[in-house]
């Protein structure tokens, strides 16, 4: 199911590039998991008029975090040399939404809506 469509991101969200439709597709994957596919398995059209616009506001929050966070920011890798092949990770306690990848404002936004059980 689709809950931000391409037309909608390009009003509300704020990144242009090409590859909206994957990182849009990616986006909905994430919260789908997150939310334990409750929008699903109830409809998008049966949740609350709030929680669809947090679920649509949280989809463009993650496209935006996705688009302008490269791949070793969004991994748990802190550092790395290349002669030397070292890698160093990042300490194991990570905050909900860097394990999520997703970033701290749509975690929160998503949050919001009830849906993400046993989250924090």
């Amino acid at each position: 199911m689709v809950y931000v469509t391409e037309k909608y991101y390009r009003k509300h969200g704020r990144y242009g590039g090409n590859d909206v439709g994957q990182l849009l597709h990616r986006a909905h994957c994430l919260v789908d998991f997150l939310t334990h596919n409750q929008i699903p398995a109830r409809g998008f059209k049966n949740l609350t008029k709030y929680q669809q616009s947090a679920v649509r506001k949280s989809i463009c929050l993650m496209v935006d975090f996705f688009a302008n966070v490269d791949g070793m920011a969004a991994s748990n890798i802190a550092s790395y040399s290349l002669h030397g092949m070292r890698v160093h990770h990042r300490q194991s306690k990570q905050r909900p939404w860097e394990a999520a990848g997703c970033g701290m404002w749509a975690w929160f936004t998503l949050l919001s809506t009830g849906l993400m059980r046993g989250a924090m």
